[in-house]
């Protein structure tokens, strides 16, 4: 499996610079990290109602999916699957209660992670309404 997933990886970053149009791995890397990170998402998804559905078949699909568009996002944020790898080799053997215990959080860095997707919009200039009824100020007075 781990040569699979190896031999994937290389193929992975090989189409990365290859031309979005007739690349689907090469479009993913075009749309950018967002738009990688919601496939994920989605793929986790699909993952997840398939099993729900106790559909192996479909599991097994899914799971396939899933696991590409990891690796295209491990690609894209600079993380090596021997990393990842390592890591899994590292935790072998651990309690999986303890390890996730030595995963402790400053307080400081408990902050809601920073999202992925483009800035807010910018206030708007005072004054302005965005909905909802006109400010009394504003309000025309019909006479009758």
């Amino acid at each position: 499996m781990v040569d699979t997933l190896n031999r994937l990886a290389a193929t992975i970053a090989a189409r990365k610079g290859a031309d979005a149009g007739s690349s689907y791995t090469a479009s993913l890397f075009a749309n950018g990290l967002p738009k990688i990170a919601q496939k994920l998402g989605e793929e986790a998804t699909e993952t997840v109602i398939a099993a729900m559905q106790r559909d192996p078949k479909a599991v097994t699909g899914e799971a396939a999916d899933l696991l590409f568009h990891l690796l295209v996002l491990l690609d894209a944020s600079g993380v090596p699957l021997a990393e990842v790898l390592a890591e899994l080799d590292r935790r072998e053997g651990v309690s999986g209660l303890d390890e996730k215990a030595s995963r402790t959080i400053a307080p400081e860095a408990e902050a809601a992670p920073k999202p992925l997707s483009a800035p807010a919009a910018p206030e708007p200039a005072p004054g302005i309404a965005l909905g909802g009824p006109a400010p009394a100020s504003r309000r025309r007075i019909r006479r009758g």
